[in-house]
C-alpha cells in the first residue's frame, strides 16, 4: 500500500545542502514510496513535476486538510502526511522514515529536525546516535498519520474548526491515545519565516483548544472527564541505531 503527502503550496521549492537537491521530496520520481497532492493558494503555480494531484482552494492549512480528507479516498494509503510547503528533505529520507514507521507500527510520526532548523521543540531535534524515539508530541508542520487515525481527526474537526494549528499538535497524542514517533536516522530542515497569520489569534486559538475544546472532546469521544491540557512534552523511549 502506498503513502501520500498533502501540502498547501504557495512558494517555490526550498533547498538545503544537507539533502539531495535532485531528489527533493516533492519531485515526482519513480523511486518514491509515496505520492504528493498539493493545494495551490495565492497566485503561485507549482511546477508540474512536483505533484501527482492538485486542486485550488483558499483557507488555513488545517481547513484545507479537512477539505482534502473529505474529498479524497485516504483509505487507499497507509500513511497520510500533512506538510508545510517550506520543508526541505529528500525522497530517500522520506522513504526511509516511512519504512521505519511501518516496521515499528507507528500511528503518528515525523522526521527529526536538522540542526539550524527553526524549531523550539528539543525532543524533535535530530540525535545522530538514535534510529528513532517515541514521544507524546509531533509538530504540525510535517506530520504523518496512519490512515486509522484519520477518523479521530475528522471527529475533532466537528468540535473545533482548526485554523493555525497552534495547540492542536500538542493534544494529538492525548486525543488519539497513541504515542508519536520521531525518526532520527533521517531528518528534515524547517527554515524560519515570517508568519502570514496574526500570532495573537493563533495564541487565542491555542488556549481555546487546550482549555475548552480538549476537555469537551475527551468527554464526548472517550467519555473521560479531564481538565485543561497541560502535559509537558515527554520522550518515552530511545532506540539506538541498529535496533
Amino acid at each position: 500500500m502506498s503513502n501520500i503527502i498533502f501540502s498547501p503550496v504557495g512558494i517555490p521549492l526550498n533547498f538545503h545542502d544537507a539533502y539531495d537537491k535532485v531528489n527533493h521530496w516533492r519531485y515526482t520520481k519513480p523511486n518514491r514510496n509515496y505520492q504528493t497532492v498539493v493545494c495551490k493558494y495565492n497566485d503561485y503555480e507549482p511546477d508540474t513535476n512536483t505533484y501527482d494531484y492538485i486542486f485550488e482552494k483558499t483557507g488555513y492549512k488545517w481547513n484545507l486538510v479537512k477539505h482534502f480528507l473529505e474529498m479524497f479516498d485516504y483509505n487507499k494509503y497507509e500513511y497520510i502526511g500533512f506538510w508545510d510547503d517550506d520543508l526541505v528533505t529528500d525522497i530517500q529520507s522520506v522513504n526511509r522514515a516511512l519504512e521505519i514507521a511501518t516496521e515499528k507500527n507507528m500511528k503518528m510520526f515525523q522526521l527529526s529536525t536538522i540542526a539550524g532548523s527553526d524549531s523550539t521543540h528539543r525532543i524533535l531535534h535530530q540525535r545522530q546516535e538514535l534510529k528513532y524515539s517515541i514521544t507524546n508530541f509531533n509538530e504540525g508542520m510535517g506530520q504523518f498519520f496512519h490512515r486509522t487515525m484519520i477518523p479521530i481527526l475528522l471527529e475533532f474537526f466537528q468540535y473545533h474548526e482548526v485554523k493555525s494549528g497552534w495547540g492542536f499538535d500538542l493534544i494529538l497524542s492525548a486525543i488519539t491515545k497513541e504515542k508519536c514517533g520521531v525518526i532520527h536516522e533521517v531528518s528534515m530542515y524547517h527554515p524560519g519565516k515570517v508568519s502570514y497569520y496574526d500570532k495573537s489569534e493563533a495564541f487565542s486559538e491555542m488556549y481555546k483548544i487546550l482549555q475548552d475544546v480538549y476537555p469537551k472532546f475527551m468527554k464526548g469521544y472517550h467519555n473521560e472527564d479531564v481538565g485543561a491540557y497541560g502535559e509537558p512534552q515527554t520522550e518515552y523511549e530511545i532506540t539506538f541505531r541498529g535496533i
